[in-house]
């Protein structure tokens, strides 16, 4: 009888621990969709993603260097005002994560960050970007998430400029997600977040070799278009 009881617990754990790989494996796979290359469109759009007060704390365990942080966040507002400017489409996308389990561990293993109910959901609030689309997403890849691709498709948008974080992680896939499509997929540097430095280089690499660019200065490069364009 104990030797039962010690291999249904044993089951029973190893069944758990196979949910729990699958749902993490589920959250973290780039999806794939319908190709957009035979559309004509000819838009770009802006996206933010996941720059909310839950995962820029400067406190815990996670916590970024200020002065790398606020560089960051300066260089989204920078690329927001140009979007305004430009008249680009400017689409938040923020990560709650969804059911019951899943926010179960959030909040046994990652500090409750955004976990359902969570104070810190919104956008970081020293971000001053105005959003034409709002999102709420609970996978890495914001393409998850059906309104996303309706939106870019009603705004004829073919390019897309990526900020936020992490880049390691639904940067990089939401980058996947939308090379899978066809979409031109520019990340700004400068405006992107990783904790680690060293696989982010990486990431850039192999992002690159899949077809997307990596900039450095669109916002310079930007105002020198136009001073060329009115000198005086």
């Amino acid at each position: 009888m104990v030797l039962i009881l010690v291999l249904g617990v044993l089951l029973a754990l190893a069944a758990l621990a196979a949910y729990t790989f699958w749902g993490v494996l589920k959250i973290q796979t780039p999806t794939n969709g319908p190709s957009i290359k035979s559309e004509g469109r000819r838009g770009t759009a802006l996206l933010i993603i996941d720059v909310q007060a839950d995962f820029t704390k400067e406190t815990g365990s996670r916590k970024w260097d200020p002065d790398y942080l606020q560089s960051r966040l300066d260089q989204i507002n920078a690329l927001a005002e140009l979007a305004k400017q430009k008249g680009w489409p400017i689409i938040a996308i923020r990560h709650v994560y969804q059911g019951w389990y899943t926010n179960f561990l959030v909040r046994l293993l990652g500090g409750g960050l955004g976990a359902q109910g969570s104070v810190g959901l919104q956008m970081d609030p020293r971000v001053t970007a105005k959003p034409d689309l709002d999102i709420e997403k609970s996978k890495s890849d914001a393409f998850g998430e059906p309104e996303l691709s309706a939106f870019l498709q009603t705004h004829q948008v073919d390019h897309l400029i990526l900020t936020g974080l992490d880049g390691n992680a639904c940067v990089k896939n939401t980058s996947i997600g939308a090379l899978n499509r066809g979409y031109r997929v520019e990340l700004c540097d400068p405006a992107i977040l990783a904790y680690n430095q060293k696989a982010w280089e990486l990431q850039k690499e192999a992002l690159q070799e899949m077809g997307a660019a990596v900039s450095h200065d669109i916002v310079e490069n930007a105002a020198d278009a136009g001073a060329e364009k009115d000198p005086a």
